[in-house]
């Protein structure tokens, strides 16, 4: 069917091209590959490569970020917007005759928020993000009815904030009592490419478009001041095309055999939830629990990834044992077990602020701050009010509004001091800066998520 739509759209007259929009036929198309995917498991798709049209590349380029910083040929995308329609041309023809090359990826190192920690980051060349994208497109169509619900990083309409609140209520029947909080050693270096290309075939029987794929996995990677790095293994972390290539990865290695091995193995119930390289697996005896946690080094071996054990362990999580059991974290939250307030007979899961994610959010919070306290006020309100603003709409979960209390005060601590740092003299005192900071409109911390019926009835339920 991919291939019979490929090859309509090649027969297409430029006039014709032009009289559809490139957003109605680049719609129509995907949605098509995607039923074919979801009503045919096992069918390998060919033609996928023809797809890469004008009208594809188009829409790629359009989804941009339109201020990303360039790659190492300099272009960015107002500039390559000048004559988008010879450029896409160019790029087409390219494609099509298999005369497309993959440019070396420019390398720059960026701290961690909020840490003194480095982390690598890609920028690929402009026309390397166009085809990405669209390639990315074709991949999601194909692979989102395989993927398993309880993959939540980096797919359309799995929001972490949502997640976090159903895993929430999930737990909070207490059904599950020993959790398996697991994350991987340098996933996106360590990705091994005869593997994700074994895994890409089982969906695909286009050698071209695989061809394509492994173009961005062995293009160079250029640091300043170094020669140019032939990785041998990983994805391009900060490629658009990395994210969806990771979730392909870890669908194989973790996500179906748990489902399909970890789950029929255990003599209780299982619930796994995955963000990336991040998973949390849920389990009802402690014995299934230290089982997986035996069998999770060798399986992620087999794929030559391993295990962070820093960040791994494995967690008592008893509602009826609550001060016994512990805590672990997921998406940027603590999950535990609490008395309510209200009736220390009641225990309920509550969710706060990640005590390394709040110190660093503050950090990060306060080098933006002091690094813009010269420009106009207004200016430098504006751009706050979206900050905190973000931050409550996360983190204003249900039993955290006392991080969230915490984080404002703060930040405008933070404020008042580097305000007054704008010169040599004091621009305001404390008194005067309380007087104003009701006239900013800066967004009070207030807990935006509303609870869910099902979820209260659970916690309703006596220790």
């Amino acid at each position: 069917m991919a291939k019979g739509l490929a090859r309509e759209q090649c027969g297409q007259s430029t006039h014709a091209r032009e009289r559809n929009t490139p957003k109605q036929s680049v719609s129509r198309t995907l949605s098509a590959l995607k039923a074919k995917a979801q009503q045919e498991p096992e069918h390998r798709f060919r033609g996928l490569a023809r797809l890469l049209n004008r009208q594809m590349l188009r829409e790629a380029f359009g989804n941009l970020k339109r201020k990303a910083s360039p790659g190492i040929d300099g272009v960015v995308w107002a500039g390559y917007a000048e004559n988008l329609e010879e450029n896409l041309t160019a790029l087409e023809e390219r494609l099509s005759a298999g005369r497309y090359r993959a440019r070396c990826v420019k390398r720059r190192w960026i701290t961690k928020a909020g840490s003194k920690k480095l982390r690598p980051l890609g920028i690929p060349v402009l026309e390397d993000k166009i085809v990405q994208h669209a390639v990315k497109q074709i991949l999601e169509s194909i692979w989102e009815s395989e993927f398993h619900d309880e993959s939540i990083g980096y797919r359309s309409g799995k929001g972490a904030r949502q997640s976090s609140l159903e895993l929430r209520e999930a737990l909070n029947a207490g059904q599950y009592r020993w959790v398996v909080e697991a994350d991987i050693r340098g996933f996106f270096e360590h990705v091994d490419h005869g593997w994700l290309v074994r895994m890409l075939e089982l969906r695909i029987a286009d050698r071209s478009l695989i061809r394509l794929i492994v173009k961005w996995l062995k293009a160079g990677v250029m640091e300043e001041g170094s020669g140019v790095i032939h990785p041998a293994t990983g994805t391009p972390q900060g490629g658009v095309i990395s994210p969806i290539l990771a979730n392909i990865y870890l669908h194989y290695v973790q996500d179906e055999w748990i489902s399909k091995v970890v789950t029929k193995r255990s003599k209780g119930k299982v619930l796994f939830r995955r963000y990336a390289d991040d998973s949390v697996v849920c389990f009802e005896y402690e014995s299934d629990a230290r089982t997986y946690l035996r069998a999770l080094p060798k399986r992620l071996g087999k794929f030559a990834l391993s295990i962070a054990e820093e960040k791994s362990s494995l967690v008592k999580f008893n509602r009826w044992e609550p001060e016994q059991s512990g805590k672990f974290t997921f998406l940027g939250f603590d999950f535990y077990w609490a008395r309510s307030l209200r009736n220390p007979r009641y225990v309920m899961v509550k969710r706060r602020t990640n005590r390394e994610k709040f110190r660093n959010s503050l950090k990060a919070m306060k080098e933006w701050i002091r690094k813009v306290r010269c420009r106009k006020l207004s200016e430098l309100l504006v751009v706050l009010r979206r900050k905190l603003l973000g931050y409550r709409n996360y983190y204003g979960v249900i039993g955290n509004s006392r991080m969230l209390s915490t984080y404002y005060y703060e930040v405008t601590r933070m404020l008042y001091k580097w305000l007054n740092r704008r010169s040599q003299r004091r621009s305001m005192t404390r008194a005067q800066f309380q007087r104003r900071l009701p006239g900013w409109e800066l967004p009070p911390p207030r807990v935006v998520e509303q609870p869910v019926n099902t979820g209260l009835r659970q916690a309703a339920k006596p220790a």
